[in-house]
């Protein structure tokens, strides 16, 4: 092969000779080649910035890093091309004879950059996941450390007396009357479902106002809740009483007993309510 069918062969090798990519009995005849071709290592220098081309995202954030711009290049122009024996070698490592290839000071100065950030970003990580695992354990710290059932508001229910229809009875604090349901006993309600939506239950702790007496207790509802009890009986209102001071519960046979108000011993003072 004449010598510019050799220029030819080996200009077709220089674009994977830049990038490392060469087959290394191939990187041997380029080298040769090039040691004894300026035209070829004109050719050479003028591809320099292939690597960069080939991986453009990152020179554009290497652009970032200050003296990219003062990176030294090749002119053929100005008559400096390099010297026979100076061709740069792959990975932009030093030239024989010469300095570094330009594309190789970028390379490695992007490189540089990139580590730096991953060191940072590693760093920043690490700190975010050691400020969640300092804050989930002083979450739980707290938690532990109130007492059992803080986080509950307990609702007291005060229990009043009240003349209604010339009889003193027991009512809530609003003034309604309270009842109590004939099947249930002093452990259990048998009134659950639709029963304790027409009479809803009164619900516990409950204390009582002047004039209460008896003994205020408490059972445990089906559904986990507490009822207040008056002398054994689970206490109710009833929604047919629209207003304070009605008795309209009283003597009514619902949901499979008969329902009766509270009359409890004493005098109360009279409210004046119809």
């Amino acid at each position: 092969m004449d010598a510019s069918g050799t220029c030819a062969s080996v200009r077709s090798q220089l674009g994977v000779y830049l990038t490392g990519s060469i087959l290394p009995a191939d990187r041997a005849v380029v080298v040769r080649h090039l040691a004894t071709c300026p035209a070829c290592r004109s050719e050479l220098a003028d591809l320099a910035g292939l690597p960069g081309l080939l991986r453009r995202p990152a020179c554009q954030a290497a652009a970032e890093v200050p003296g990219l711009d003062r990176a030294p290049s090749a002119n053929p122009a100005s008559g400096s091309a390099p010297m026979p024996g100076s061709a740069p070698m792959p990975g932009g490592g030093p030239m024989p004879g010469g300095g570094p290839a330009p594309g190789g000071v970028q390379l490695s100065r992007l490189m540089s950059s990139v580590a730096r950030r991953r060191r940072r970003r590693r760093w920043l990580l690490a700190l975010a996941a050691a400020v969640l695992v300092v804050v989930a354990g002083t979450g739980w710290a707290l938690r532990l450390a109130q007492p059992p059932g803080s986080g509950t508001r307990t609702v007291t229910t005060v229990l009043e007396t009240d003349k209604v229809g010339g009889v003193t009875v027991l009512t809530d604090a609003e003034g309604y009357t309270l009842y109590w349901f004939s099947p249930d006993n002093p452990t259990m309600s048998a009134c659950v479902a639709s029963c304790a939506r027409t009479w809803p239950p009164v619900t516990a702790p409950a204390v009582g106002g002047a004039g209460v007496t008896g003994t205020l207790g408490a059972i445990a509802r089906p559904d986990g809740s507490l009822q207040a009890t008056w002398d054994g009986h689970p206490l109710y209102t009833t929604t047919a009483d629209k207003l304070p001071g009605q008795a309209k519960g009283d003597g009514v046979w619902d949901s499979g007993g008969q329902w009766h108000e509270v009359v409890v011993t004493g005098s109360a003072p009279s409210s004046g309510r119809a």
